[in-house]
């Protein structure tokens, strides 16, 4: 890589430069967490700069073995080779997995992609990536090169979930984080045409070659935007778990707005709740799903044991998916025997098969007069959905959908078994 002592010495200042900014967006985010912001997304990302911070340090050390020059000389050749391999190397794989780690960050805040199901494989295969690309180029602009189509397939991934979020779900945040992400797509790839004209011996255009010698300049403000709109997203979550803890804490304080709001047997919110929005300004906000839930043998055992018996069943039903679900979560019944509940960011698959098992591990209680146990009998239907707008629509899915499966199973129970004998006195 031949290059001017002045074109190193202003590469190197500008290395610093980004190399300090990291270091404090690594900081700031690390603080932020210990605070407990400690959302799966906002770790990812926070463990992306981390990533970058690692990456640039060995370039960092191999500009400055270039500015040095006397240092550099008293170091053997061979050695000099492969000292110059290994920090390549470190370069590219810290470049690589922070790629990966922003991408990763960006699908779990829009559709909550499992990315700890796969960071135990993504580490080998950016190393793996980075030895290839060295091995085979031969230098840091080849490097380079091998970098641009990730860098910018990456970034464009991440920009472009980001800026199709659902209206409810869109705020400055993610209008600027995922712009941000378009824009470092775009330069990723300007990065690989300069850097792969220059290698080619082909005369690069003066405005890549600019972005070619000036890169840490033209890296560090969209750095520096990219970790300020990173932090306004998780704000804007903060503030919506706020606004909706603040909802509930004046609910439950105002006695006749609880009155209206709660179902006194089962203590759940109601369908009023649910139709002026309590509980909802955080499920609204992002994707999520919700359970429609119907009690099979309610009217058995209202007509057998007396409606005080149904009663009994009805509130430990209440309880049971109370202890099974989060606080964030949202437990509504929504008429007679039947319950809503709304899982913010949890995903449609195996939601259904969860509450069934919770039911299937729930203990029969002894109801009425004689106290004959009974067993939960619950039919179940779940149904994702992506913003707050689409939340009528799924209702009305899951709804379809426990139907269904009531009609399928008619008389038998998740448990198993209907019939249990009655205690003996």
């Amino acid at each position: 890589m031949s290059r001017t002592s002045p074109e190193l010495f202003v590469g190197l200042v500008g290395l610093w430069t980004q190399t300090a900014v990291t270091l404090l967006l690594a900081g700031l985010f690390a603080v932020l967490q210990r605070s407990g912001w400690r959302r799966t997304y906002f770790t990812t990302w926070s463990e992306a700069w981390v990533a970058l911070l690692a990456a640039l340090i060995p370039l960092l050390v191999r500009y400055s073995l270039w500015i040095f020059a006397d240092a550099r000389a008293q170091v053997p050749v061979a050695q000099d080779a492969v000292l110059t391999g290994v920090l390549y190397i470190a370069y590219q794989t810290g470049k690589a997995y922070a790629w990966w780690l922003l991408l990763a960050g960006a699908l779990m805040y829009t559709r909550g992609f499992n990315a700890p199901a796969y960071k135990r494989i993504a580490l080998p295969v950016a190393a793996g990536f980075a030895v290839l690309s060295v091995v085979i180029g031969g230098g840091l602009e080849a490097a380079m090169v091998w970098q641009a189509p990730l860098a910018a397939t990456a970034a464009g991934l991440a920009g472009w979930h980001l800026l199709t979020l659902p209206p409810a779900r869109r705020g400055v945040g993610s209008a600027v984080t995922g712009g941000v992400f378009l824009s470092m797509g775009a330069i990723a790839a300007g990065y690989g045409v300069a850097f792969g004209a220059s290698l080619a011996g082909m005369p690069v255009p003066l405005p890549l070659d600019l972005l070619r010698t000036y890169q840490p300049y033209v890296d560090l403000p969209l750095h520096m935007l990219l970790g300020f709109g990173m932090v306004v997203i998780q704000m804007e979550d903060a503030k919506r778990e706020v606004d909706d803890a603040r909802t509930e804490l004046a609910v439950s304080s105002d006695k006749l707005r609880r009155l209206a709001n709660y179902d006194p047997l089962t203590e759940c919110l109601n369908r009023r709740a649910y139709a002026e929005g309590i509980g909802l300004e955080f499920a609204k906000s992002t994707f999520g799903t919700v359970a429609m839930l119907d009690m099979d043998n309610l009217k058995t055992i209202n007509d057998t044991h007396g409606h005080g018996a149904g009663d009994e069943l009805l509130a430990y039903m209440a309880r049971t998916m109370r202890g099974s679900i989060r606080p964030l979560d949202r437990l509504y019944r929504w008429g007679g025997d039947e319950f809503l509940l709304v899982l913010p960011g949890a995903k449609p698959d195996g939601v259904a098969l969860r509450l069934s098992q919770v039911v299937a591990a729930a203990a029969p209680i002894p109801v009425g007069a004689s106290r004959q146990l009974v067993r939960l009998e619950i039919s179940i239907g779940a149904e994702g959905y992506a913003g707050g707008d689409e939340l009528p629509a799924a209702i009305d899915a899951a709804d379809a959908s426990m139907y269904h499966t009531k009609r399928i199973r008619k008389n038998t129970p998740v448990r198993g078994s209907g019939a249990i004998p009655a205690v003996s006195r």
